[in-house]
């Protein structure tokens, strides 16, 4: 009789753990909230035209306007640089994160998925990153440009909050696709002979 009542307590619990694990707590999981970070950033230019030789300075000052961010990215990019050796210097940088330098042929992840989907870089960029970051925290990334070549000197900023929940997790919202098939901002300088 004792050995019916233990096999009858064990199969009530596994039979309550199983429902509670398949029925119950999945639509509790489904039901909490998600957090959607919003970044969100404004970048300056000193000089709009140049003579070559000169240089000019980059200023972003970004944000997380939405919930908390596990990763908060900025990428520069340099669409017209094979290198940014020479040419790009970073002057303050107050993200958590030392800056990561992208090259030329390197794996990336594209499309907003985190790295799920990659493609392979067409030009440089450096990516700045604070891990974590709360909302309403302003960062700053300030960069001085000096271009070895005359003409349009163009320059991709995007910004993305992990986790990628939505359409407001990664600024711009829309207009030019990048070669990771992502929104940028594109700024530009005109770099006189």
């Amino acid at each position: 009789m004792k050995k019916l009542l233990i096999y009858f307590s064990a199969f009530a619990i596994l039979s309550l753990y199983f429902i509670l694990t398949v029925f119950i707590l999945p639509s509790e999981f489904l039901m909490t909230e998600q957090l959607v970070p919003e970044p969100y950033f404004a970048a300056t230019i000193s000089e709009n035209n140049i003579t070559l030789g000169d240089s000019f300075r980059f200023d972003i000052v970004s944000v997380n306007n939405g919930d908390y961010a596990d990763i908060h990215i900025v990428s520069v990019a340099f669409p017209d640089l094979t290198m940014v050796d020479d040419v790009v210097k970073i002057n303050t940088y107050d993200f958590t994160l030392s800056p990561s330098y992208i090259h030329v042929g390197e794996e990336i992840g594209s499309n907003y998925s985190g790295g799920v989907e990659t493609t392979f870089s067409q030009y440089p960029s450096i990516e700045a990153m604070s891990r974590p970051l709360k909302p309403d925290v302003q960062t700053h990334f300030d960069l001085l440009i000096t271009p070895k070549e005359s003409g349009i000197f163009n320059i991709y900023v995007k910004s993305i909050g992990i986790p990628h929940t939505s359409d407001l997790s990664h600024y711009p919202y829309s207009g030019f696709l990048d070669h990771q098939n992502e929104y940028v901002s594109v700024y530009s300088v005109s770099v006189n002979p």
